[in-house]
């Protein structure tokens, strides 16, 4: 693959990863790891070097992408600012958590969890939707209203979150969006918020890989740490690009049809990052 085509997919992948972070506030991530799980390898990078500078440069992407994305979904009232800084303290300190233990664990041991907690994260919204599918009392606790999730619960979710996010350069929304829905507010409000969490962890782990990285051996020539600048680039470009479009169809978009396109993307993602390995 000649090096314009390795520039066009960095590209395209950032406009998809701007796409999903619109849709879902993933910050796009889940998007952008398996891009380059795929394309470093093309491109002559160490296998051992493959997975961190993955997650590092998809983390300081996903800071604008998901900047970006929270500054749109406020500005059509998504957001919903006090549960957002309730649950911003655990969030920051899995953050811390989980770029240290990513920066210490093998490339291999990164992918096989990447893939075994997307796994998880599917089967678990699907089991969580059957079962309320099936409670006649699921349809009455959403028309009363979101209800404010306790504070243990919070920190519970905003700390495996923050880990979770920074560990595997996957956002918030993965456990966010699920996680909020449960306690009866919109997609489109839970979607707002794992922006703005997505963006927190960026910015605090995409940091953490960056400086981690500047003492290792046989890093790429364009790298700063674990930082590949010409994909951070293409990504990002690209991601500012499509986040507008995201939140444009989450608006029009049914949440039953928003639900089953999250999981579809999840499944294509898990396949994404099996395949190659």
């Amino acid at each position: 693959m000649t090096g314009v085509a390795i520039y066009l997919v960095y590209l395209l992948a950032g406009i998809v990863a701007g796409l999903v972070s619109g849709l879902f506030g993933l910050g796009g991530g889940l998007t952008i790891v398996p891009a380059l799980a795929v394309a470093l390898p093309l491109q002559g990078v160490a296998q051992e070097h493959v997975m961190h500078l993955a997650i590092g440069t998809s983390l300081a992407a996903m800071f604008f992408t998901a900047l970006y994305t929270t500054f749109l979904r406020s500005r059509h009232g998504d957001m919903i600012w006090p549960l957002f800084w309730h649950m911003l303290p655990p969030v920051v300190l899995g953050t811390a958590l989980g770029a240290f233990a990513g920066g210490l664990l093998p490339g291999p041991v990164l992918r096989v969890f990447f893939v075994g907690f997307v796994a998880y994260m599917l089967a678990r919204a699907l089991r969580r939707h059957y079962r309320q599918s099936r409670s006649s009392g699921a349809s009455d606790k959403t028309a009363a209203g979101p209800v404010m999730p306790s504070r243990p619960s919070r920190l519970i979710s905003g700390f495996t979150t923050g880990v979770t996010g920074a560990l595997l350069g996957a956002g918030a929304a993965i456990i966010t969006v699920p996680y909020l829905q449960a306690a009866g507010y919109r997609i489109q409000n839970a979607s707002a918020i794992a922006a703005g969490l997505s963006a927190v962890i960026g910015i605090g782990a995409g940091a953490g890989y960056l400086l981690g990285g500047l003492g290792a051996a046989g890093l790429p020539a364009a790298a700063i740490g674990y930082l590949y600048l010409p994909a951070f680039a293409g990504m990002t470009a690209g991601a500012l690009l499509g986040s507008p479009l995201g939140v444009r169809i989450s608006h029009r978009m049914a949440e039953t049809a928003q639900f089953w396109l999250f999981l579809t993307y999840l499944a294509v993602v898990m396949l994404a990052m099996v395949l190659p390995g």
